[in-house]
Order: structure tokens, then sequence, then C-alpha cells
């Protein structure tokens, strides 16, 4: 029996006995970045690289753990995470070509993904010690959209991408048909992580289509196709809402079995809609935040400066401004479809206070699953054991 009346007792409750994050920081435990820098130039990027923490992270999204033992070795300076994992990524892209060439599908799928998480780990990384602005990202979109189409294509499904149109201009989705299917397909609305995409996130829930849902991924405000257009604000769950009628209206997907799936502060927006929406009959946010305002300065710089990007602010002042109107104080208890609750307990961007603040104001069916050991690649389930309490839970409850 899940029990609210305090952190503690929810703990108890969950049968958590070892210790969880209650305040966000940084993901990888080292020194400082100058003291870091030297450790990298004299090569023992390993004490701090490659650690059972980074191995964690590494399998979490389906790659060899060993490989940070790789990347502490060829790194010369913090400045070369990029073109590591991008030199990394290179054999990869070309043995795909190559078993395309010898009608090997598998392979060329299994090459495939491997290249496209080496590159979101090339520009992306813990956001203290490495980190790639966003604006920077703006270079390798094209080709990380080029990929993920290849991948489609490689993976033969039934995709089709729609337009939705919302009070705030115009966004589109892929909406990904499951392979086995008779009749009407039940369908996820799926919403993307800080940074993410559709491409991108269309590729981490295809586990939940291999059960056997549709799913509907969105760019979303400053996000994917609209990086460069209007900013992401705290009530966009207006794009979700619309994105939720025009998967509604697909003659292809059962209107009475949609949920809403997403990851960080995609499960943010999620939570939002399945409050602002009777039509979801299901809810799973995986590794959710829920004041942003009360971390924001706290996170890491390379969180802050994503969030300032992706909301449009400029200074410090204005970034905490922003993001305390970021919060799920006023959605929670309009909640009244079934919720699952997806949260590592190493949490060090949404730290595990967040999941309880959540859940102690659920007043719908909860289920809670805590990742024992996981930190926020949980937002990210693509790995079988971060997909599978998901998929569970959805047979259940859609």
């Amino acid at each position: 029996m899940l029990d609210t009346t305090t952190f503690e007792a929810f703990l108890r409750s969950l049968n958590i006995k070892e210790p969880v994050t209650t305040q966000v920081g940084a993901m990888v435990s080292g020194p400082p970045k100058p003291i870091a820098e030297a450790a990298i130039r004299a090569g023992l990027g390993f004490v701090f690289l490659d650690t059972a923490q980074t191995k964690n992270i590494l399998a979490n999204l389906g790659l060899d753990p060993d490989l940070s033992a790789v990347v502490a070795r060829r790194m010369k300076s913090l400045r070369m995470w990029r073109p590591v994992w991008e030199d990394m990524a290179s054999p990869h892209l070309k043995a795909m070509e190559a078993a395309w060439l010898r009608g090997d599908r598998g392979a060329a799928i299994a090459a495939l993904r491997t290249v496209l998480t080496m590159l979101n780990l090339a520009y992306s990384g813990d956001g203290y010690y490495i980190y790639t602005p966003l604006p920077e990202r703006r270079r390798i979109l094209p080709v990380q959209r080029r990929l993920y189409a290849r991948l489609r294509e490689l993976n033969n499904e039934h995709v089709e991408q729609l337009e939705v149109r919302h009070a705030g201009g115009v966004t589109s989705g892929l909406l990904h048909f499951p392979k086995l299917t008779t009749g009407r397909a039940p369908a996820l609305l799926v919403i993307h992580t800080l940074a993410g995409d559709k491409d991108d996130y269309d590729v981490t829930v295809a586990p939940f289509r291999a059960a056997g849902y549709a799913t509907f991924c969105i760019d979303m405000p400053a996000h994917g196709e609209n990086f460069d257009g209007p900013r992401i604000l705290p009530n966009d769950e207006q794009v979700c809402l619309a994105a939720l009628e025009v998967l509604a209206a697909h003659p292809a997907i059962d209107a009475e079995r949609l949920g809403v799936l997403g990851g960080s502060l995609g499960a943010f927006f999620a939570l939002r809609t399945a409050a602002a929406s009777t039509r979801i009959k299901a809810c799973v946010a995986y590794a959710s935040p829920f004041d942003i305002g009360t971390g924001i300065m706290k996170a890491v710089y390379g969180i802050r400066t994503s969030f300032a990007w992706v909301v449009g602010a400029q200074t410090p002042e204005e970034i905490q401004t922003k993001a305390n109107a970021f919060a799920l104080y006023d959605a929670l208890h309009k909640i009244q479809c079934p919720v699952l609750l997806v949260h590592g307990t190493q949490d060090h961007i949404c730290d595990f206070t967040a999941c309880y603040e959540i859940a102690r104001r659920i007043t719908s069916p909860l289920t809670v699953v805590p990742l024992i050991g996981t930190d926020h690649e949980a937002a990210q389930p693509y790995a079988p054991h971060l997909a599978k309490p998901g998929i569970e839970w959805l047979k259940q409850n859609l």
C-alpha cells in the first residue's frame, strides 16, 4: 500500500532501503572541472569517467558499458568528448551500409541504432563536465533527421507524418504503427524530453510498439523541426491536446484506448495533458519534474542553459522567473485516469523527491515504480528493463 503521508513513509512503502537523491546535482561524481581537465590530460580520466555509475548509464542507453573505459582512454581533454563519440560512431555507420548491401536488415538496424545513440551522447553529456549548448546542435539536427528516416525505412514499418495545428502555430508528429495489429490500434501520445525531438523519441518508444501500441511522437515548441520557432510555454499541453484530437480522429486508431507517455520535461507535459483531457485513459510519466523553479538554479550548467534556450531566457533572473511557472501544483488533482510514475532513485536532474511530490497530489489510481540506482536516463525507456514497467502496466490499464 502506497503511503504518501511523509517522504520517509513513501520510501518505506516502496521498500526502498538504498539512498535516494533529494536534491539536484551532478550526474557524474568527480573533482572540480579544472582538476578534471588536468586529470584527463595526465591520462587519469578513467578515475571519474570509467565508473560503475557511467557504465550503468551506458547500459541503460543500450550501449556496451565497457565503452566508458574506451572513451576515458581516448579523451585528452574535456573538449574531446564530442569528437571521440563521433569517431566511435563512424565504424558503425560503415557497418550499417555493409550489412544493408549484403541483405542483413537486422544487423543494419542494430548498427544504425548504435550510431544514433552515440551521436546523441556526442552532443549531450552530463551537463557539468561535458555539454553542448543547444544552439550548437543545429549542425547535427539535419544529419540525425536523415538517419532516423533511414532507420524507419530499414524497419519497414507503417509510419505517417501528420500535421498538428494548435493555438500557438503548427507542429508535426510521427504516427508509428505496431507491426502486428488487427483492427484499430490502441495508441500513445508520446512527448519527448528537454532537448529531444520526435525522431529521437520515436526510436526510444519502439518497445511499446512491439507490445502492440501505436505511438504518436510530436515535436514540442523550440524542439526538433520547431527548433528556432516560438519558445516553449508552461501551458503547452495545448499542443498535446491538439495532437490528441488528430490522433483520435485517425481511422486506424481506437479513440477509446488512448494514453499519454513522456520522459522528463515530456513527462511533465504528459501529466498536464492527462489533467486537461478525459480522452486519456492512462498516463505514464518517466522521470518527471514537479516544480522546475525550485531546483533550476542548483542544476548543473548544461541543464540550466538548455532550459534557458527552450524558454527564451537570457539572464539568471529570467531563467528563474520563467522556471517558476513550470510546476504541477494546479494540475495533478485534476487527473482522472490511472497514472504510472517510473523514477530512478539516483536521478540527479529530477531528484526522487519530485516523484513523491507528484504522487502525494494524485487522487486517481496510482502506481509508482522506483528504478533502484538509475539516474535520469530513465527518461529514455528504450532499454528493455526501463520499458518493462511501463509496458506491463499499460497492458493492465489500456
